[in-house]
Formats: structure tokens, C-alpha cells, sequence
């Protein structure tokens, strides 16, 4: 009996849900219907598109934030990229330089040949510029030739100063700024002579000029290159330029007057020099006479 019963029950839901499907597909066309679903499409809408723009907002942000993450990565390496391109034309600079002064360096070693003055290239490695010298040490030695009150030249053949101590591998040199230095001068254009001596930073003094000589600014000092007096002869060969003249000091009370002369090297710069190998070291007067 129970089984019928639940035969029946069900066969009445089946009918009931048949007649429903029935009557929904006769009025789903029917006015109220159509406004029904018309009216909830009209209120839903806007709900749609605010979302809608809400999701095209969300993503432009995304978008924009991943852009400025990959434009921030691109410029770090566009820096990274600069700097190594700065790096390098800074190291190119260098050796440009570099090869600049070597040429130059090699043509003045040329010249000097020329003129019967034979020379060795050698680098600077060490500056000792304090309140009572200025010496320069050479990365040269006696195992290439150097010998003590050997002349030593700057890269445009200027003067620089003297050997005054060398070994293996190494030479001190006296810079002519030295106050220590003496060097015979020669002024080009009117045949002066006097002593040029070193003042540390100061323009070089030359001393000892004659008053009745006539000396202008800028007038070229040159090494005079023959006996100092007192049984020393200069070890430096004549001509070589020494500097130019910046003032002149005349007072009316001396027989002699002194010119300030500025260096034609860069002594406190120097990096490069040349040092006369067949140069005649100088004699004392007692050597001479036991001869």
C-alpha cells in the first residue's frame, strides 16, 4: 500500500511541474513578462557597468604600475649603461693622454739626438715637495746608465734639474725649484747671464744680472752651459730652455739686479722625463790640476 502511495505522490509532482513548464513557455512572451525582465535588465545595468569601469580602472592600474616598474628597470640599466660608457671614455681620455705625451716625449728625445745629446725615458714614481726641497724620484737606475749630475729634462725638453743619487732601478733628482739648485742662465735676446736658483713655489731668481743689462717680461732664459767660477763647470748642455721672465728687480743702490722667472716645465706636475746619458760630469778645480 505504501508503494502506491509513493507512486501516486510522485506521478502528481511530475504533472504539476509539467503543467508549470507548460504555462511559463505560454507567457514568457506574454507583456508583463517582457516588462518584468525588461525592467530588471533597466536596473541592473548600470550595476553592470560600474563594474565594468570598476574592472577597467582596476586593470588601467595594474597595467600603469607594471609599466612604471618596467620603465624603472629599464632606466637603472639605461644608468648602468651610461656610467659604464663614462667609465670607459674616462679611461680612453687617460690613455689618449697618455700616448700625447709619449709622442711628444719621443720627439724631443729625437731632437736631443739631433743635437748630439743622447737620453733615456724614465717614468716619475715618487715627489718629495716640502718646505726645504723638491725632489722627484725615477723608476731608472744605474742598470740603464744613470749616473749622479746627470741633466734631466721634462717631456718638451725644458730643464728640470740633476741626478743628485741613483741605484738600481731608482734616481733622485734635484728639481731646479730645489733651493739647493744653481744653474748658469743666458737670456736669448740680450746675452745676460746671472745664477738662476731655486725658490721652492716661487718663480725662479736670477740673480747677479748686471744692472746696466736691459731685460723686458717675457724674455726666454736658457742654460748658459759653460764654467760656474770656482773650478766647477755647468754639467747642463747650453741652450736648453730654463723659463721666461715675469718681473724684474732692480734697485738703484746695486750694481746687480734679479729676475723672476717662471719655469718653462711643469716641475710640480712632472710625469715623464729624460735623462742625458752621455753627458761629461763636471771637474773640480784639484782634479784638473792633478791631471
Amino acid at each position: 500500500m505504501l508503494r502506491d502511495r509513493y507512486a501516486r505522490r510522485r506521478l502528481f509532482t511530475f504533472m504539476v511541474l509539467v503543467l508549470l513548464s507548460v504555462g511559463m513557455i505560454a507567457v514568457s512572451d506574454t507583456g508583463p513578462v517582457t516588462e518584468l525582465r525588461n525592467g530588471v535588465r533597466f536596473a541592473i545595468t548600470p550595476v553592470q557597468d560600474t563594474l565594468g569601469e570598476a574592472t577597467n580602472s582596476v586593470t588601467s592600474v595594474v597595467d600603469a604600475i607594471s609599466e612604471v616598474d618596467t620603465l624603472r628597470r629599464e632606466n637603472e640599466q639605461l644608468s648602468e649603461e651610461v656610467q659604464r660608457l663614462d667609465d670607459q671614455l674616462a679611461v680612453m681620455e687617460s690613455m689618449r693622454e697618455e700616448s700625447k705625451r709619449l709622442t711628444k716625449l719621443l720627439g724631443t728625445q729625437r731632437s736631443f739626438t739631433g743635437d748630439g745629446i743622447e737620453t733615456l725615458a724614465a717614468g716619475v714614481t715618487s715627489r718629495q715637495f716640502t718646505q726645504s726641497e723638491r725632489l722627484i724620484t725615477l723608476d731608472q737606475g744605474t742598470e740603464t746608465g744613470i749616473r749622479e749630475d746627470a741633466p734631466v729634462f721634462s717631456e718638451g725638453g725644458a730643464l728640470l734639474g740633476r741626478v743628485t743619487d741613483a741605484g738600481e732601478g731608482w734616481a733622485d733628482v734635484m728639481l731646479i725649484s730645489d733651493p739647493n739648485s744653481l744653474v748658469a742662465g743666458w737670456v736669448r735676446r740680450t746675452k745676460a747671464t746671472g745664477e738662476v736658483i731655486g725658490r721652492l713655489s716661487a718663480p725662479l731668481a736670477m740673480t747677479d744680472i748686471p744692472r746696466t743689462e736691459k731685460l723686458s717680461e717675457n724674455d726666454r732664459v736658457v742654460t748658459y752651459g759653460i764654467n760656474l767660477g770656482g773650478g766647477f763647470r755647468s754639467v747642463y748642455p747650453k741652450g736648453i730652455p730654463i723659463g721666461r721672465v715675469v718681473d724684474i728687480i732692480d734697485e738703484p743702490e746695486q750694481v746687480v739686479k734679479t729676475a723672476l722667472i717662471v719655469p718653462e716645465a711643469d716641475l710640480e706636475n712632472v710625469e715623464y722625463v729624460l735623462v742625458q746619458t752621455n753627458f761629461k760630469a763636471p771637474k773640480r778645480s784639484n782634479e784638473t790640476a792633478s791631471e
